[in-house]
């Protein structure tokens, strides 16, 4: 560089005049390639978590856009729980257009070849549905067949699982069909409901045949819709809306499924987004820690500048120009590596989205990462750059010299547009400013944590480690604390990836862990329902012949509301200013009788129900909650139809319900001696703990009582760990860009100490330690970071779950040692490995080498 001092010009020039400071950016750059490089590679790591994240969610919203008909197989989509009335299939017939129709309904199926059964969903189609999309069936002609009747497809999931082939027998209700194929893909199919409740398809008109459809059995009916255009959809909604809403059904258009299926997503990208900036946020602490370190090591060539007549703000050029070159490369392989990862993403999405995700290429998110590149390049080093330009002559002779302005304007305005940056992003991901805000204090307060309980650790640790210890355990971690070594941002940026990872685990594991506690705590297991009066007696029988314990019989009475407080359910919907959903005045609602409450009920306010003989008055309780939709307090009066019949009551008190605890729960109960002779079913509740005798059970309930379902609780339990593990793949790949990060910074830190290390090592060799020891020294060094900084990642991830499950979540704190102690090892190793990749020059390097430069 010194020959080239004598061209400097006293007088500064703007950075993009000054020809010499480009021309010394390019030679001092040359000389730092590889440690500059890896000073971006934290910004590469956040700017390709972001454009994955932002073009995954372009390609779901492109693709929400392009498939909803077909998601949705039709134009519009009449849905309901009872059979649609005359009136309303008269309006039906009228509209001249395709229409198909549907019933769906929980059932038991038999497989006559290996005498196994399963609660399935059936569904009965007729007509041409889909209208839109194709049903994908293996054989191909499986669909058609099974139209014709005495034909049953089912999903290939279930196929798979059962072991039905083609050909194959079942039985459902008293009919038996033969297996025409299986389904691989159907609209409105597939995703999530596959996996809770796989189904069995058969003609609409073999529904009867079955004998399934009784009193109380629960059946969902569609009827479907083919319209021209959007604006004859629309005219026909209009047309028949308010009878629809009169007799208690609802619609479905392809914008509503639309704008639904846009608003569950939104809520999972702004939780992946948020994700991804926290690696964001990690490699811009990494890039300002990297340039705060690099620009310290350039303080002696800056001052010797100085000497020759260089100006403060052309020796902060010559660097700044450097970094922010190499930010704009690094912008560049961050946003087409997003692209790159971009593709994974789908893999892990399979199956728990009803469609699959193409690739749809998004410049937007494209140019977002170049552009959000060059903003963090020049915010996240301006700042420990400014100190360059302080840099006095005097620090030639006097390395130690510290004189300089402690405060400019560029260093204030480049800490305001700082603090600016993190809440304008995370409000632009969130699409929120309040939320962009808090999660931007959370984030804040989350690092704050991190940052004191590595500092805590590491004192701990100086303080307490045993003194007797030998010199290599003793100077490994002395190492830790040596200068520019970066021990706290490492174990901050490090533990954070960890925290989430274990945060994520241990609310896992409580939600599952409620989930067991609670199948443990039931008396009951297996519930059985859509029992008529008449089989009462036989299922009891049947269950004590196989020496199951009968918990409880159940009965169950179907009504709707016909009044509230003295005013019609008519008059309540036309009410504009009324704010009663209108899904709570016209929903189905299951009620039973009992004089008593139940071990899942605990009254909170008034009496428990009664007859209160001296009015001839019914007074019922709700359930907590419920009271809140229906705007009802006690006293108030409600007016049920039971069939046909009015019966009149009062809310005499508000029950607090443990849902999940020995179901089944109402939402309604009344007293006895009110509704004994209505139109009623049973449900029942028994507990199986062995495999066997559920399968002998099953299968002899199913041969006897076609008609009577059930619903093996410990299969819910394994498939609501089955979506789990899903679900926790995807966001724990999201979470390991924040400890990649982390990987990224150490990388870093190891090479920008480098020449440190070195000249530690030839004092060691010089003192009698061989390489044998060296190498150990650095393992374990490394193995003290990765330890230390998995140790701040959990210790503040019990803390946060339990946090999050006591008041977000309202479960059981729950978590498991095993788990945590994986999830410790792996960072362990993580940072011990890069750690030695990056440790191997120094640790190769001849003393004589170190010992010519020094000369």
């Amino acid at each position: 560089m010194i020959e080239y001092v004598i061209k400097i010009k006293r007088k500064t020039k703007s950075i993009f005049r000054d020809a010499w400071v480009w021309r010394m950016a390019w030679r001092d750059a040359r000389h730092n390639y590889s440690r500059l490089f890896l000073f971006t590679a934290s910004l590469i790591t956040g700017i390709a978590a972001v454009v994955a994240l932002d073009s995954i969610n372009y390609s779901l919203q492109a693709d929400i856009n392009n498939n909803a008909k077909e998601l949705l197989g039709a134009d519009l989509v009449v849905n309901g729980e009872k059979k649609f009335n005359k009136e309303l299939q008269t309006v039906f017939d009228s509209l001249d257009y395709p229409q198909a129709s549907e019933a769906d309904m929980a059932s038991m199926v038999l497989f006559l070849h290996n005498g196994q059964s399963r609660l399935i969903r059936l569904v009965a189609v007729k007509g041409d549905f889909p209208f839109y999309g194709k049903i994908e069936t293996q054989p191909a002609d499986a669909y058609s067949r099974m139209k014709q009747g005495s034909y049953a497809m089912m999903d290939e999931t279930l196929a798979s699982q059962y072991e039905v082939s083609s050909g194959d027998s079942i039985r459902i209700g008293n009919s038996v069909f033969k297996v025409s194929g299986v389904v691989s893909k159907i609209p409105g199919g597939g995703g999530l409901m596959a996996t809770f409740t796989p189904s069995v398809y058969i003609s609409l008109d073999d529904l009867d045949s079955t004998g399934l459809v009784q009193y109380g059995s629960r059946v969902n009916y569609k009827q479907y819709f083919r319209i021209a255009s959007e604006k004859q959809t629309k005219e026909t909604v209009d047309k028949i809306k308010p009878l629809i809403r009169k007799h208690g059904y609802s619609w479905e258009t392809v914008e509503g499924r639309k704008e639904g299926l846009g608003r569950g997503f939104l809520s999972i990208y702004q939780f992946f987004s948020l994700l991804a900036f926290i690696a964001l946020i990690l490699g811009c602490i990494g890039v300002a820690s990297s340039v705060h370190i690099y620009a310290r090591e350039k303080r002696e060539e800056v001052a010797v500048l100085r000497c020759i007549g260089s100006s403060g703000w052309q020796a902060f050029n010559i660097f700044f120009i450097q970094i922010f070159i190499l930010g704009i490369i690094g912008s560049i392989v961050g946003s087409f590596l997003g692209v790159g990862i971009q593709q994974l993403i789908p893999l892990f999405l399979k199956g728990v989205v009803p469609f699959e995700i193409g690739f749809t290429l998004s410049w937007k998110s494209l140019l977002m990462g170049l552009g959000l590149g060059a903003v963090v390049s020049v915010l996240f080093s301006i700042l420990p750059l400014v100190s360059v330009r302080f840099v006095p002559p005097l620090t030639v002779l006097r390395t130690d010299f510290q004189a300089g302005r402690i405060f400019s304007k560029t260093k204030i305005t480049a800490l305001v547009l700082i603090g600016i940056f993190p809440v304008a992003f995370a409000a632009l991901q969130t699409r929120s400013w309040l939320t962009g805000l808090m999660f931007f204090a959370g984030l804040v307060a989350a690092l704050i944590c991190l940052t004191g309980v590595a500092m805590l650790l590491l004192m701990l640790v100086k303080k307490f480690f045993p003194y007797r210890a030998g010199f290599i355990w003793r100077h490994s971690l002395s190492s830790l604390f040596r200068p520019n070594n970066q021990t706290r941002v490492l174990m901050v940026t490090i533990g954070l990836g960890a925290f989430i990872i274990s945060t994520l685990n241990i609310v896992e594991r409580s939600m599952l862990g409620q989930v067991e506690f609670t199948g443990q705590e039931n008396q009951s297991n297996t519930i059985l329902f859509d029992i008529q009066p008449s089989q009462r007696d036989g299922v009891v029988k049947l269950m004590k012949d196989n020496k199951l314990e009968v918990n409880q019989v159940v009965p169950i009475i179907t009504c709707r509301l016909s009044e509230l407080k003295g005013r019609s359910i008519e008059s309540l919907q036309k009410d504009t200013t009324d704010k009663i959903p209108n899904w709570a005045l016209t929903r189905e609602y299951r009620v039973t009788y009992r004089d008593s409450l139940h071990r899942s009920e605990t009254l909170i306010k008034g009496e428990i129900q009664k007859k209160k003989t001296s009015r001839d008055s019914v007074w019922v309780t709700i359930s907590e909650g419920m009271e809140e939709n229906l705007e009802v307090k006690l006293g108030d009066s409600l007016v049920f139809d039971m069939q046909g019949v009015p019966v009149k009551a009062y809310i005499g008190g508000v029950r607090k319900v443990e849902w999940p605890k020995d179901p089944p729960n109402f939402i309604f109960v009344f007293p006895p001696d009110v509704l004994e002779n209505a139109p009623q079913i049973f449900v029942t509740a028994t507990r199986i703990n062995d495999q066997q005798q559920a399968n002998r059970f099953q299968q002899a309930l199913v041969m006897q009582f076609p008609n009577v379902s059930l619903i093996d609780l410990r299969l819910i339990l394994s498939t609501v760990n089955e979506l789990f593990d899903k679900l926790g793949l995807i966001i724990r790949f999201l979470a390991l860009f924040s400890i990649v990060t982390g990987l990224v910074v150490l990388a870093g830190a190891v090479i920008n100490s480098k020449f440190v290390r070195i000249r530690e090592n030839v004092l060691l060799r010089t003192v009698g330690a061989r390489t044998r020891q060296i190498t150990k020294i650095t393992l374990i060094e490394y193995a003290y970071l990765g330890l230390f900084s998995a140790l701040t990642g959990m210790i503040l991830s019990l803390g946060g779950g339990w946090l999050l499950t006591r008041f977000f979540f309202e479960i059981t704190f729950a978590f498991d040692w095993l788990e945590l102690l994986i999830i410790g090892a792996g960072v362990v190793l993580l940072t011990v490995a890069i750690g030695w990749f990056n440790s191997r020059e120094v640790i190769n390097t001849p003393p004589l080498q170190v010992l010519r430069k020094e000369s």
